[in-house]
């Protein structure tokens, strides 16, 4: 049976899970050098496409006035950059379609970055064998979630009704802790990266800039989904850092070209593509810093994406008072992850492990459903979870 056509909500949750997967996979088939990730991705720019397409030829439908066509253009921005963020993608693997070959030096920068990336196998009898995937709750109990299932030659987009099988292989991205348990659960060991200690410098500087572009779509996505200006005016600052990382990384590997280490210089291609994300989230926070007001749709976005951003008020009584954020370690209990918080008209962005959590903090998160609602409880509750 053929697809009935989408609401613009529809192919807008569509795009926004897409280009937020792509990354994670592009990212993926770089590490892992895997030419059939990199394909996956490719199918899914090509989806992105005709998404797009759709959603243009929707918004032309129904601007059917001047004060329609001003209240659909942050619409119309997001899709566009959203696109822009999964023609980056595309370009990304372009070294493993072509078989030109991966830099190790890359492979230990994604390593040392803060979301680790696992390939694991199910075996036989295994906890996860034959269960589905919702049923395990990875992302909210250890903040792992499963990125792509291999099963025969190809891999798939997998969804919580998703059955993984003896001999199948996921993708996982999530914290060091939480993929050492799936491995456990999947009956396979842990092997966690060990990047190099060759050319540190460029290493950590490229692992920033990869978290720092990540971190810029994150928050430009909750300014405009809360309807929250600060975090904009942080998508261009954060660019700004980006700016001065790629100049210190281009500096570095130049300076090491001329003394041999000319392979180094593919790297800078990499790093063209993840300004191209920082660049697509800055688009996205454009609309609040020029003060365009949010669709209603985006509301409805909010519910029903993949990967949820919510705010939530620390309650008195919580469990969550004066206690810190590394005491507290959410990533890996719930699989949430703390953008940023908001304590009166201050704004504390990615918190440290020592920030302490105070009543009336609102929380901005983003992580599953079921996480985000565990938080919420804890928020406003005295007894935690058992």
């Amino acid at each position: 049976m053929a697809e009935g056509p989408k609401s613009i909500r529809e192919l807008l949750v569509e795009i926004k899970d897409n280009s937020d997967r792509m990354v994670d996979l592009a990212l993926a088939s770089l590490y892992f050098e895997d030419e059939e990730l990199a394909n996956l991705v490719r199918r899914l720019e090509e989806r992105m496409d005709e998404l797009s397409y759709q959603f243009f030829q929707c918004a032309a439908v129904v601007s059917r006035s001047r004060e329609e066509a001003k209240r659909l253009v942050g619409l119309l921005q997001i899709a566009v950059s959203a696109e822009n963020i999964s023609n980056a993608c595309g370009d990304l693997i372009t070294p493993v379609l072509k078989r030109m070959g991966v830099h190790p030096l890359l492979k230990d920068a994604l390593a040392s970055a803060s979301e680790k990336l696992a390939k694991i196998k199910i075996r036989e009898g295994s906890h996860l064998a034959n269960q589905r995937l919702g049923d395990s709750k990875l992302p909210s109990t250890l903040g792992v979630w499963v990125l792509a299932i291999k099963r025969g030659e190809s891999y798939e987009i997998p969804n919580k009704d998703t059955i993984p099988e003896p001999n199948d292989l996921l993708v996982v991205k999530g914290p060091l802790e939480g993929l050492r348990k799936v491995c456990k659960m999947c009956g396979e060991t842990f092997k966690p990266p060990s990047p190099s200690a060759k050319f540190r410098t460029i290493r950590k500087t490229l692992a920033k800039m990869r978290d720092a572009a990540l971190l810029s779509v994150d928050l430009a996505y909750s300014s405009v989904l809360l309807n929250l200006p600060e975090p904009a005016q942080l998508v261009g600052e954060i660019e700004e850092k980006f700016d001065r990382l790629s100049y210190k990384l281009w500096a570095e590997t130049l300076k090491l070209a001329k003394k041999g280490e000319k392979e180094l210089a593919s790297m800078l291609e990499t790093v063209r593509y993840l300004e191209r994300i920082t660049d697509s989230a800055d688009l996205i926070a454009d609309l609040m810093v020029r003060g365009i007001e949010p669709h209603p749709v985006l509301a409805e976005v909010v519910e029903e994406t993949d990967e949820k951003i919510s705010r939530i008020q620390v309650k008195p009584g919580s469990v969550l008072e004066n206690r810190t954020v590394g005491e507290l370690n959410l990533w890996a209990t719930t699989g949430t992850y703390i953008l940023f918080l908001e304590r009166g008209e201050e704004f504390i962005y990615t918190p440290s492990a020592r920030t302490k959590i105070l009543v009336g903090d609102r929380l901005v998160l983003r992580g599953s459903y079921a996480g985000i609602e565990k938080v919420r409880r804890l928020a406003e509750a005295g007894v935690p979870e058992a």
